[in-house]
């Protein structure tokens, strides 16, 4: 949810998150810890109170979801009455910008990959895409196809950089590229 939070997702606590609630292990945010204890594997989160800022849930999910505290358990049909939207604009934005350029590359073969960046439901899951992606671009139309598709991914991600960062991120390292790993890579790298 990183970006962009279906709000019909249903999320709920991995072992390590029932650990954490229970022990105070980690160094979690106020607003993250309180995520987490609301997070239950029935209520969609548009079901859940409004225990954060607007706007700041689709982090606290990539945040809770990244360090192993909860996991995506299921997505409901239909929401309760009055669900809001929670998308992270980032994430709209983003894929707004990198539409088409999987398709540049690859042609009508490429719109089974442009779908599933058009699918994901946080910057998270948007990152693991695109490097697979990038790395399939490579296979089929080869490095310069592949450093075309990343230079847009970087170029998308930047121009969201570039309206301001938001400063209620939780972490530094929030807004790094999607497509910063995937780059192309040498062909000799693991040759020695």
């Amino acid at each position: 949810m990183a970006d962009t939070l279906d709000p019909r997702l249903v999320y709920s606590k991995t072992a390590a998150g029932v650990s954490e609630i229970e022990h105070r292990g980690s160094t979690l945010s106020p607003p993250a810890r309180r995520v987490l204890v609301l997070v239950d594997g029935r209520r969609p989160l548009a079901a859940l109170p409004a225990a954060v800022r607007p706007g700041e849930l689709p982090k606290l999910i990539d945040e809770l979801q990244a360090a192993g505290l909860i996991a995506l358990s299921g997505i409901v049909e239909e929401l309760p009455g009055g669900a809001t939207d929670l998308r992270d604009p980032r994430l709209e934005d983003f894929k707004r910008r990198i539409e088409g350029a999987v398709l540049r590359e690859l042609g009508p073969a490429g719109r089974v990959l442009e779908a599933r960046l058009q699918d994901c439901v946080n910057m998270t899951v948007l990152r693991s895409v695109m490097r697979e992606i990038v790395e399939l671009v490579r296979t089929r139309a080869g490095d310069a196809a592949a450093a075309r598709v990343s230079a847009a991914a970087q170029a998308a991600h930047g121009a969201w950089g570039a309206r301001g960062r938001d400063a209620s991120s939780p972490r530094p390292d929030a807004d790094s590229p999607p497509a910063a790993a995937a780059r192309p890579k040498p062909r000799d790298e693991g040759r020695r």
